[in-house]
């Protein structure tokens, strides 16, 4: 079936929300409550949108070989995945899975089990899932189609610029952070030698415990500026790592947990 631009816009969306409802509800079980899934905040995990439309593409031509689907299938949504992976740690310093713990990786963006896992869904997408999806598209009036992917790519491109927004903002405050804990560790060091050596004076020893509290009430309330927006991106990545920063992001992480008991 040859499609039109508008309806693959539409089936974009259409199985950005299906994998959204998958994930989350994957995650939030594992979690023990609800997590929104995603580096945007709208319910579309858009890896699934661009992998769906990846399967279906690449199935059609060979639709009457399953083992070809598969294989298809198979290697082209591993391609999007090492490519997806890669741009979004070069772009935000962060790494949103990680496949390192599991045999027969690349980098840890992709794996065996997941490039298997992917050639299952293409057999999933194209013979049981697509073929009831595709009549109900079809169906669709055009200029229906056409007002519905204006107004969700809007709200698409709105909460990317947004989520995009936090995510740069977060990064920024966590190389504030290390920044802080580093120069702290510095003075510290700094301070002790001094006494161990008897080389400054009491009034100089006060002025580096001074900028030493100044900095530890500077990374007190840098970790507790996080809007509500943040705290949900940071929430939705339980399993994030930052590529440069990981200890400050495992710290902040830890903080919000805290304060979400109390």
């Amino acid at each position: 079936m040859i499609y039109t631009i508008q309806n693959w816009i539409f089936i974009f969306f259409v199985y950005s929300f299906l994998g959204w409802c998958f994930e989350t509800a994957l995650v939030s079980i594992e979690e023990k409550h609800f997590i929104n899934r995603g580096f945007i905040r709208s319910p579309f995990l858009p890896i699934y949108g661009f992998g769906a439309i990846t399967m279906i593409f690449s199935g059609t031509l060979v639709i009457k070989d399953p083992v070809l689907v598969f294989i298809f299938g198979a290697v082209s949504a591993t391609i999007l995945e090492f490519i997806t992976g890669w741009l979004l740690e070069v772009i935000f310093k962060t790494r949103y899975w990680d496949y390192s713990d599991t045999h027969y990786n690349i980098k840890g963006r992709i794996c065996a089990e997941a490039t298997l896992m992917w050639g299952f869904m293409t057999l999933l997408v194209n013979y049981k899932i697509h073929v009831h999806i595709e009549p109900i598209i079809l169906k669709l009036n055009s200029n229906i189609i056409m007002i519905l992917d204006i107004v969700l790519l809007v709200i698409f491109i709105t909460d990317f610029i947004a989520s995009a927004k936090a995510a740069v903002d977060i990064n920024n405050m966590l190389k504030r952070l290390t920044e802080i804990k580093n120069e702290i560790s510095d003075l510290n060091i700094k301070i002790k030698e001094q006494l161990h050596n008897n080389s400054e004076s009491d009034l100089k020893l006060t002025s580096l415990k001074q900028k030493i509290e100044q900095l530890k009430s500077e990374h007190i309330n840098k970790s507790n500026k996080i809007n509500f927006f943040k705290k949900n991106y940071l929430n939705a990545h339980p399993n994030s790592k930052s590529l440069k920063f990981n200890n400050a992001l495992t710290e902040l992480k830890i903080k919000i947990k805290e304060k979400k008991k109390k």
